[in-house]
């Protein structure tokens, strides 16, 4: 019998209509959906002009790029400064730290080239008014004090604030300084043993919350002898603050490139190095666990690196993790500064920065990517920015990875930069270079950079640690307006 189709197909068409304008009216509902904003307080425009100006006797030693034309630079402390007194702050200003206290500050930082660290005290205004050392040279196991980082307990766990100071030399260890102390016993020995000796850069534990019950510290083996630097890890599952019952873990590569491009499973019983890791390709990797660390010397304790393959870096730096969300924490960030130039003739010659992911459920796993070269002529060629001489300090922010020269030959015609890129290496964009002396030599480095917005209730505003290495050995400087 023959009928018409019509109403069915008017049926159905009606039917799917329907169905279509639901299923938009729910995607726009998602998409309409905007995350919280955090709130930025009203600051007093006079508290604005009293923080945000010069206080050191010397200018800002940085030339800020073009790029960055709303921020700003304000010397703090120079080393040709004197506070309450008698203080002067030391040489080659490296890793700090920043605390509250009371309506007043307390920031703490390294001199790597004077062996020591000191505090100094900010009124509410950020106007240096004191300071003193925490620690001199004049301990028994002096080291050059490099990168540190400040445990917060409301961050990290515990009871108290701890700042961890990394030293690559003459002592490899790791110590831990009471940074509110009342009366400082700089030559005290402060040393972690359970970290083990390593040529320590940077001691960086993750949030407590990253990994509840657990305390995670990562660290920069800042070594080119034969085994080569190591991404260290401290790990112990007895507490958030746990110092002393940890193990030491070190990085070891599971997969390498196949030399197309691609990823193969990487020979358990054979030492690979960065040149084994094609540019932004992924790869997965472990932690492997250093037998009886904590009792190592450091020469013993790059032997057992060799014994267990672990994976080798040409001098690792400084790491820092993502901010923001609890599990941003676990995007870690380290700089791996190279061999300073095509005339080392190592696999590394200007630098790279890396990525690694660690896993949700345990941090002795993950993922790893370099995203950012400057082995753009040179080693893989395969780099992405050309004008980069071996990488230093980093400071990774919930948006953006800050990265900090330490050039050694300036063959690349410039004074020390730093460079803002996102999180995965893209739009990298100059943010500024220190000064070249007054005969135009390039010359000097820097430390750290840290966020100290949330502390002081004005977003964008970080505390730098410079190393001229002029007649000004180190410069203390606030910055206004840096994206973070």
């Amino acid at each position: 019998m023959k009928f018409s189709t019509y109403p069915i197909f008017y049926f159905l068409f009606l039917l799917f209509s329907t169905f279509l304008i639901y299923s938009c009216q729910t995607d726009e509902n998602i998409v309409e959906e905007e995350p919280e904003i955090e709130a930025i307080p009203e600051i007093d425009p006079e508290k604005m002009a009293k923080i945000f100006m010069d206080k050191s006797n010397t200018p800002p030693l940085v030339d800020i790029s073009k790029n960055f034309s709303s921020l700003e630079a304000f010397a703090m402390v120079s080393t040709t400064d004197t506070l309450g007194g008698n203080f002067r702050i030391g040489g080659t200003a490296d890793g700090s730290g920043f605390l509250e206290d009371g309506d007043d500050f307390i920031y703490v930082v390294n001199f790597e080239s004077d062996r020591s660290i000191g505090r100094i005290r900010f009124d509410e205004f950020l106007n240096p008014i004191s300071g003193d050392y925490l620690l001199d040279a004049g301990v028994a196991d002096y080291a050059r004090q490099c990168s540190g980082t400040m445990w917060e307990s409301a961050i990290h766990g515990g009871g108290k604030d701890i700042f961890l100071s990394a030293s690559e030399s003459y002592h490899y260890q790791v110590k831990a300084l009471d940074p509110r102390i009342e009366i400082p016993t700089p030559t005290a020995s402060f040393g972690l043993e359970a970290l083990g000796e390593f040529a320590w850069e940077n001691a960086v534990p993750l949030p407590q919350k990253t990994y509840p019950g657990k305390t995670v510290i990562l660290g920069g083996d800042d070594d080119s002898t034969d085994s080569a630097g190591q991404v260290v890890l401290y790990y112990s599952e007895n507490g958030d603050a746990d110092f002393d019952n940890g193990k030491i873990y070190v990085l070891r590569t599971k997969q390498v490139s196949d030399g197309s491009g691609s990823q193969q499973l990487a020979n358990s019983n054979e030492i690979y190095t960065e040149a084994s890791f094609d540019f932004r390709k992924t790869y997965e990797i472990e932690f492997v666990e250093i037998e009886n660390g904590r009792n190592l010397t450091q020469t013993e304790m790059e032997n057992a690196c060799i014994d267990n393959f672990a994976t080798q870096f040409m001098r690792v730096e400084d790491l820092d993790y993502q901010k923001g969300k609890e599990e941003n924490a676990r995007n870690i960030f380290f700089a791996v500064t190279g061999g300073g130039g095509p005339a080392s003739g190592t696999y590394n010659d200007w630098g790279t920065v890396y990525k690694l992911e660690l896993d949700n459920d345990s941090p002795l796993t993950g993922k790893l990517t370099q995203i950012i070269s400057g082995n753009t002529n040179t080693n893989n060629r395969d780099g992405n920015l050309g004008e980069l001489e071996s990488p230093d300090n980093l400071c990774v922010t919930e948006n953006f990875v800050y990265i900090q020269e330490d050039p050694r030959s300036f063959l690349r015609g410039h004074s020390a930069r730093i460079y803002q890129s996102s999180l995965n290496g893209d739009n990298i964009k100059t943010v500024m270079e220190i000064a070249p002396r007054s005969n135009g030599q390039f010359k000097g480095e820097y430390g750290s950079l840290i966020d100290i917005s949330d502390k002081v209730g004005i977003p964008d505003t970080f505390m730098l640690a410079i190393m001229p290495k002029r007649e000004i050995k180190s410069q203390i400087i606030l910055l206004k307006g840096l994206p973070r």
